[in-house]
């Protein structure tokens, strides 16, 4: 199967600067998306060390030697963790990060966050990431029969990240990737503010992947520009 990927990003129209950074290296097939929290100071430099460490890590691996992601999601953590040390001791920094790496037929999926991997597959668009929010978390009690209290307020708040202090609880799956698959992986300020059905349009009237990530940015900031939007979207033919 050939790969084809591009990666888009713009600030939006509320934000001051753009949060967000991406990887989109096709040389070891290995994409990401990560978003610096906001409500923690320095988030541009959060996001911006964990794509850097995550590709560094990457770059330098020994080929032939298996890949552990939690590991490397650890990592990244580790390194984010001992600059909020540095740029902000009382509160850290943070970001989220969502990384797809290919390896023949398997897309491995590592994440942590908010951002967001989908899958467009005979036109059914699926989430592969559970986002790491409070509100999420009640939900799965909830569904576990688990007793819940109410929560009005910072729904929408991080459980887990990357920057948080050790040990980190990194989500990793893998996939099996079929010809005609196109893979999506987003900050919120995409995932939040275009609905599924709208990205699943997107996505398979596209001629390519560029046209898909511009057009999901766009439409981002057709509904506002509320937040930084980031998209990486990879076509399988």
């Amino acid at each position: 199967m050939k790969l084809r990927s591009f990666a888009h990003t713009d600030v939006g129209r509320v934000r001051p600067e753009n949060e967000d950074s991406f990887l989109c290296n096709d040389t070891h097939q290995l994409y990401a998306v990560a978003d610096g929290i906001g409500g923690l100071p320095s988030g541009g430099q959060a996001s911006q060390l964990a794509v850097a460490t995550l590709e560094k890590i990457f770059t330098s691996h020994a080929a032939g030697h298996k890949l552990n992601y939690p590991r490397i999601l650890s990592e990244v953590n580790d390194q984010v963790f001992r600059l909020g040390r540095v740029l902000s001791p009382q509160f850290g920094i943070g970001s989220t990060l969502t990384f797809a790496h290919v390896t023949g037929v398997k897309l491995n999926i590592g994440h942590v966050g908010d951002s967001s991997a989908m899958r467009l597959r005979a036109k059914a668009l699926e989430q592969l990431t559970n986002d790491h929010t409070i509100e999420n978390e009640l939900k799965e009690r909830a569904a576990r029969g688990e007793p819940i209290g109410l929560l009005m307020e910072n729904r929408n708040a991080l459980t887990r990240c990357i920057g948080q202090p050790p040990p980190l609880e990194a989500e990793c799956t893998v996939h099996t990737v079929l010809p005609h698959d196109r893979y999506l992986l987003s900050s919120d300020g995409i995932s939040r503010f275009v609905d599924h059905k709208e990205i699943a349009e997107i996505l398979a009237n596209a001629t390519d992947p560029e046209a898909a990530a511009r057009r999901l940015v766009d439409r981002a900031n057709e509904h506002g520009g509320l937040d930084n939007s980031t998209a990486v979207v990879l076509f399988f033919d």
